[in-house]
C-alpha cells in the first residue's frame, strides 16, 4: 500500500497506482484546432465493425499527445455527438471540421485488439 495520500489526478502517473484501474476510466480530453491545423492523431473502427472508434495513432508532441491521448483510447463522444455508434467517414468528418474538440475517451485495449484484427481501416 502507497504510503502517502495520492490525489486522483496523479496517481496515473504514480508507480503505486499504475495497475490501477484508474486508467480505464473515462476522461475529457480537450484540443483547440486553429484552421488548416493537423488533429495529430488517427482513427479506426466504426459502425461497421461495431466496436466504436479508437485512436490508433497519436503524434508524438502534438497537442493530442500532451492532452493524453493514447492509442487504444476508445472515443465515446466527440462535442456531444455519441461515438459508440457511427460511421467512420461521419466521425472523420466531425473531427476534422470542429474548431474545438470536446473528447470523451477511455482506454480500452481489449476491445481496440480486436478492432485491429477486424478491419483494415
Amino acid at each position: 500500500m502507497p504510503g502517502s495520500w495520492i490525489a486522483p489526478q496523479d496517481r496515473i502517473h504514480h508507480p503505486d497506482y499504475n495497475n490501477e484501474l484508474t486508467q480505464f476510466l473515462p476522461r475529457t480530453i480537450i484540443l483547440k484546432k486553429p484552421p488548416g491545423a493537423q488533429l495529430g492523431f488517427n482513427i479506426r473502427g466504426g459502425k461497421a465493425s461495431q466496436l466504436g472508434i479508437f485512436i490508433s495513432k497519436v503524434v508524438p508532441d502534438s497537442d493530442a499527445h500532451r492532452a493524453g491521448l493514447q492509442e487504444g483510447d476508445q472515443v465515446l463522444s466527440v462535442n456531444d455527438v455519441d461515438f459508440q455508434d457511427i460511421e467512420h467517414s461521419r466521425a472523420v468528418e466531425i473531427l476534422k471540421t470542429a474548431r474545438e474538440i470536446l473528447m470523451r475517451v477511455r482506454f480500452f485495449p481489449y476491445n481496440y485488439q480486436r478492432q485491429k484484427e477486424r478491419t483494415v481501416h
